[in-house]
């Protein structure tokens, strides 16, 4: 009854070591971004109990996820719709076109002419 033998310590080893490793088998099943820090954690001061509890806690929590976060320096400038643009210059063409129409059949004066030629262009 003195002697344990062979089978005896495996049969009481294993579970212990399987008890004791458990955070570090719990770490590396859960690829732990840590986990070689838990395991020395485990391997040194796992026998306080203290150090096993902190250990096991370590690697349950879930890791951190890492945010990335994109910053965007450049200022926003409102340009003004290319289409609109060729709209308002087509617009202003057509009306001088007619303007001028009205200045050749001499329903304008080269005075009344220039006025709204000149009111057009500003606008």
């Amino acid at each position: 009854m003195g002697k344990l033998g062979v089978t005896e310590l495996f049969v009481v080893g294993i579970p212990f070591l399987a008890i004791y490793f458990l955070p570090t088998l719990i770490a590396v099943s859960r690829k732990k971004t840590n986990r070689t820090a838990i395991t020395l954690l485990n391997f040194f001061l796992g026998w306080t109990f203290i150090g096993w509890i902190a250990a096991l806690v370590w690697a349950c929590l879930k890791d951190n996820e890492t945010h990335t976060i994109v910053v965007n320096n450049t200022p926003y400038i409102k340009e003004e719709n290319p289409i609109q643009k060729n709209n308002d210059f087509d617009e202003k063409l057509n009306s001088l076109q007619k303007l001028k129409i009205l200045l050749d059949s001499g329903v304008l004066s080269q005075e009344e002419f220039e006025q709204q030629k000149s009111k057009l262009l500003k606008s």
